[in-house]
């Protein structure tokens, strides 16, 4: 069956972007999905930093020129069993052309996976996305400038043809953000679901364990437990829950607490 491939994407950086898809591809994973993430933020990617893969010195540019297979440029993240396509931190920033995106899809349409992810630049993009993509999930803060960002987002994709979904990140429950009511009547549409403010992100992304593995009992994994189920539901297939796998430092944590 073909990939469903989602493109997480945002109006402006600062909104939690790259967490959510490296969180949402986690938390699809360990339900039993065959998960593949990229980052296609060439100019600032960000997935290694949330998962430890600094030091990757080949990726999707070497996929998308064909100098290089799928099997050379993924890693694996041994913790969840995701597969990751990270980029690369010492090259120069460079745009992908859309016969570089679209030899990307043509790599990955044929592969094994039940879902890629694809972690993209803010703003906006080539043309003929729905040609590439199956949906895109944007990405707001709860801020009046935040959601006014990501709806001008919406219509673009409107226009392409790309369906989408709006999630809210960052919520903190006070009276000065937007209300959900107020927030979806300007994108015209239900969120799909709010994932709170939490303490546990800037730490995970410190400590390279994905905020979803380092404590799954926090309202941040429960949210993104929603989130990743709500993207389950569109896949007709049953598949079986995987067991994490245990790194040294995640047994350490677990053993003073933290997990």
């Amino acid at each position: 069956m073909k990939p469903y491939i989602i493109r997480v994407s945002s109006q402006k950086g600062g909104v939690g972007k790259t967490t959510i898809a490296v969180n949402l591809a986690v938390a699809l994973q360990l339900e039993g999905y065959n998960v593949l993430l990229v980052d296609m933020d060439t100019v600032n990617p960000s997935i290694g930093f949330h998962l430890g893969f600094e030091h990757v010195n080949i990726g999707l540019k070497e996929l998308v020129t064909n100098k290089a297979k799928l099997v050379d440029v993924r890693v694996a993240h041994l913790p969840s069993g995701l597969h990751v396509i990270p980029g690369v931190l010492s090259e120069k920033e460079y745009i992908l052309s859309e016969s570089m995106i679209k030899t990307f899809y043509n790599i990955i349409i044929n592969s094994n996976y039940h879902f890629v992810i694809v972690d993209t630049m803010p703003g906006y993009t080539t043309d003929n996305l729905n040609k590439y993509y199956d949906e895109a999930l944007l990405v707001s803060t709860p801020e009046l400038s935040s959601v006014a960002n990501v709806v001008r987002l919406a219509t673009w994709f409107d226009k392409a043809h790309l369906k989408h979904n709006l999630v809210l990140n960052r919520f903190k429950n006070k009276r000065y953000e937007l209300h959900i009511d107020e927030i979806e009547e300007m994108y015209e549409n239900k969120i799909v679901t709010k994932i709170s403010e939490d303490d546990i992100v800037p730490v995970s992304i410190e400590m390279h364990i994905p905020a979803y593995l380092y404590n799954k009992k926090t309202q941040f994994s429960k949210n993104i437990k929603e989130l990743a189920r709500f993207y389950s539901s569109k896949l007709n297939i049953d598949v079986e829950p995987k067991k994490r796998k245990e790194t040294f430092l995640t047994y350490i944590l677990r053993l003073f607490g933290f997990k």
